[in-house]
């Protein structure tokens, strides 16, 4: 379970990422 657990933090760390990159290019133009 522990594998598990810390693969989906990893896929969650990197796709965050990704997504926050989308994010601030996305509103960086409204803030």
């Amino acid at each position: 379970i522990h594998d598990t657990v810390h693969e989906m933090c990893k896929d969650e760390a990197r796709h965050g990422k990704a997504f926050l990159g989308l994010l601030e290019r996305h509103f960086g133009k409204q803030a």
